[in-house]
Order: C-alpha cells, then structure tokens, then sequence
C-alpha cells in the first residue's frame, strides 16, 4: 500500500480534483490527500496513485469521480447545526421574503447527508405547519452522500442537537441509535446531482430566494470562489434573495456587489431588489 505520492502525481490528481470540481489543494496539502486517498486505493485494491489516476481517467473510471470527491471532502453535519443561522433564517428572512410572495425556493447547495435540508423543512413546519410554503432544492457532487440523503437514516450524533420530542415528531426509530426521517419531510426536499462549478448543471437550477452554501467554498481557490458566487448573483438568486454561508466564512475579499445583513448572532448576503 502507497505511503508516499510521486510529486508529480500529486500534481496531475489535484489538477483533476480541480478541474472536476473546484475544488483546490495547496502544495503543502500532500500528505492530506495521501491520507484521504489511501481508503480508496485499498477499496479498488490498488498499491499504487499512479494507478488510481489512470483509472480515474479511463471510462471504467467514472463512476469512482463521485467516490474521489467523498474521500477529499469533509461531511460532517449534524440537524440544526449553527442554530443561530437557522433561527434568522425562519424568523427573519423567510417572513421578509414571503411578503413578497406566497412560495419561495431554497436551495441546500451542499447538501451532504441531508441534514441541513431536512433541518430547513423541520424549521418550516414549526412554524407554518407541514404545508410549509417553500420548495427546498438539495444538491451534491457526490451520488453516495446524495443515497444517504435520500435514505434519510442517522445516527444518535446527527440528532444531538434535537429534543426528544422533535425526535418523535419527525423521525422513526428503527433500531438502537438508528433514525429515520418521516416521509412527510422527505417529501419536502428534492435531491440532484449538481457540481458547483458546472454551468451546465447550474442553469438547471432556475431562481432561488435562498441558497445555504455553507463550509463548500473553504474547499476552492479565490478564482473558483469567485465564479461561484457571480453565478449564485448574476444568474440563480432573485432580487431580495439571500445566500446564507458558513459561520466562520466569508467574501469579504471577493468582488461582489452582495449586501452584508445582521442578525441576531448571525450574517448573511443579501442580494439587492
């Protein structure tokens, strides 16, 4: 089994993962990906990433792309993680935004597992009730994270933040620590396969009035980051729409024309009507 990657290597698999997705490794980052990329090589029982590239790059090799972006990302979510930025969301946004008009679009744009959609629905029906009057959209690059999502079964960590009457009223418990998410949630997200920095794949998403781009773009280089958020701007989110980011993230060195917005004990971008 490869402990070490050719310096070449790594720079014709992150220029790959780049070119695929956007998303980008510093030079300094070698032994991060060696570590990420070890479990797949065991899995295809490969011993070597020169190997793994050429497969990567064969046809055969497709279908592992979506493996590729699970093992160099991080999908660990938990339901209503960063309340804070839920809370402003149900209680200040969506109230504004529903002034304007009586059905709005949200779009998870990394959804994970399905927490953070699934979180948005839940927030909703404890507000309006189960008819809630948005569509949520929730997208991923990666079809494995996408069936988990679909799925919708968790664990006693992804639910650490639920009380136990939120966990009666939402999911079924099917086993010891084992959760799964009530159909009529379910009901309320649509999943897609949609790589960010895919034009093609973004003009299928149509207007949104919210897009969750939350802990995604800390994965891109500044040139990436930015084509990302001209296309959430220019073409995807509707005059008074908001892009909601991660806690810790911002685009204050972008060039954009966003509009910062305080809340209680969170931020988000507004674009302007």
């Amino acid at each position: 089994m490869a402990e070490k990657m050719d310096p070449k290597t790594f720079e014709a698999i992150r220029k790959f993962i780049y070119d695929k997705s956007g998303i980008f490794f510093e030079k300094n980052k070698e032994y991060l990906m060696v570590n990420r990329l070890k479990k797949r090589l065991d899995a295809l029982k490969m011993s070597n990433f020169e190997d793994y590239l050429r497969y990567l790059k064969s046809p055969s090799g497709a279908k592992e792309i979506s493996n590729l972006f699970d093992a160099v990302t991080i999908n660990e979510t938990y339901f209503f993680r960063h309340i804070n930025q839920i809370n402003a969301f149900k209680d200040s946004i969506v109230p504004e935004i529903l002034k304007r008009k009586r059905l709005m679009t949200i779009w998870s744009a990394a959804c994970s597992s399905g927490e953070e959609p699934y979180t948005l629905a839940i927030a909703l029906m404890e507000k309006y009730g189960q008819n809630i009057p948005a569509r949520i959209l929730a997208s991923d690059i990666s079809n494995e994270i996408l069936d988990k999502a679909k799925e919708g079964v968790y664990g006693e960590y992804s639910l650490k933040e639920l009380s136990f009457d939120m966990k009666k009223k939402y999911f079924d418990n099917i086993g010891p620590g084992k959760y799964k998410i009530k159909d009529f949630v379910k009901r309320k997200c649509i999943f897609k396969n949609i790589n960010l920095t895919d034009d093609r794949q973004l003009r299928s998403i149509g207007k949104m009035d919210t897009i969750f781009c939350r802990n995604v773009l800390i994965y891109f280089d500044n040139i990436s980051r930015q084509k990302v958020i001209d296309k959430f701007y220019n073409d995807i989110l509707n005059p008074g729409g908001y892009l909601i980011l991660g806690a810790t993230e911002s685009i204050s060195r972008l060039k954009t024309n966003f509009k910062l917005c305080h809340f209680k004990m969170a931020i988000a971008y507004q674009k302007p009507i």
